[in-house]
């Protein structure tokens, strides 16, 4: 019974040394390293980097499970241009077993900076996408790699982020989406794949009624099956649906009435234009160009005229007036225009500088 009592007496003695001791040594090196790692953090807010460093370092060297020190000491050593040794400090962290998925996440964000500072542009698309993986709601990642596959048109990936960026936004419109689509189709477009093309710009269309580049592509995929009345139509459409970029497709319209031998037609479809319009340069030369081959000039240069009552500098229609008047050898008329062209540009200059008009 007495070798019991001092066999337990010894126990609890022993219990207690070791108590002492860890409490002595290892929670004051604990306490020591906390206070080392806080000190870091207010040099680092306070743009003071060598020293952040020096400190963290010796946190990491006290405390290996300090893994948002080595993050930090990272992100120092990319800062000064260090990418491959930041990159080495962040890879390691990822060996690590049992990290919470948000720690995982930061350190996926930090290996894709590291990346993309050494211009490894793929591992950093890797880096995100096990990120978004990870962390799917992490708008700032699905941003990243939403920029990084618009910026190696992975149009069909870029689509996939798009829809996720905007659950994540909770935008029920899907309006941004045209683009992608667009970008989709164009691919195929390129690739003499003009039926399968037709069907994302239309679903382009169906994201964004006004996508004008969807409307124009259509119309120039059936020109180029041959399709001319199919490739009209789809143009018109523009003009119907999209009224303030009808101007867009005149000359593609010109060409391929002219073709069909239906080019008076040109005439209603400017004047569409112009309906919702009225200023519409483009629509008015082209309307001025439409009379004047008709012959009636003196229609033309009342149209021409309109233009450049609105728009003093805009040289194209100041060239094609000068140029029916010398066809009618009519220089007063040329130099009439000049002198009213030079009096509108100088009402232009003062309205815009006021503070001449006292020099």
């Amino acid at each position: 019974m007495l070798n019991y009592v001092l066999i337990f007496g010894l126990l609890l003695i022993a219990t207690m040394v070791l108590y002492y001791l860890y409490d002595k040594y290892f929670t004051a090196k604990s306490k020591v390293s906390s206070e080392t790692y806080v000190d870091a953090l207010k040099d680092l807010l306070d743009g003071r980097q060598e020293q952040a460093f020096s400190k963290l370092r010796q946190v990491v060297l006290e405390d290996s499970t300090n893994v948002d020190a080595y993050i930090r000491l990272g992100i120092i050593l990319r800062d000064n241009n260090k990418p491959e040794q930041a990159l080495q400090v962040h890879k390691d962290l990822t060996l690590r077993a049992g990290l919470a998925p948000e720690v995982k996440a930061e350190i996926l964000k930090q290996l894709y900076l590291d990346y993309i500072l050494m211009e490894e542009f793929d591992t950093a698309e890797a880096a995100l996408k096990e990120l978004v993986t990870i962390k799917p709601k992490n708008r700032w990642a699905v941003i990243k790699l939403l920029e990084m596959q618009k910026e190696q048109k992975k149009w069909d990936d870029a689509y996939n982020t798009a829809v996720q960026l905007l659950k994540i936004e909770e935008n029920k419109s899907k309006k941004p989406l045209a683009s992608f689509k667009y970008e989709m189709g164009y691919q195929l477009f390129k690739k003499r794949e003009y039926h399968k093309a037709r069907i994302l710009f239309k679903e382009a269309i169906g994201y964004d009624n006004s996508y004008a580049d969807a409307y124009l592509a259509i119309g120039d995929s059936y020109r180029e099956e041959g399709r001319f009345e199919d490739a009209v139509n789809f143009w018109n459409k523009l003009i119907s649906n999209v009224p303030d970029k009808g101007h867009l497709v005149i000359d593609r319209l010109k060409k391929v009435l002219f073709d069909l031998g239906r080019y008076g037609e040109v005439e209603q479809i400017c004047r569409n234009i112009m309906a919702h319009s009225p200023k519409n340069q483009i629509a008015r030369h082209c309307l001025a160009e439409f009379y004047e081959k008709k012959g009636d000039t003196d229609l033309a240069e009342e149209i021409l005229n309109s233009v450049i009552d609105d728009y003093p500098d805009d040289v194209k229609s100041v060239v094609e007036l000068i140029r029916i008047h010398l066809e009618n050898n009519d220089n007063q008329k040329i130099f009439s225009l000049l002198k009213s062209v030079n009096k509108k540009m100088q009402k232009k200059v003062v309205s815009k500088f006021p503070d001449l008009t006292s020099v």
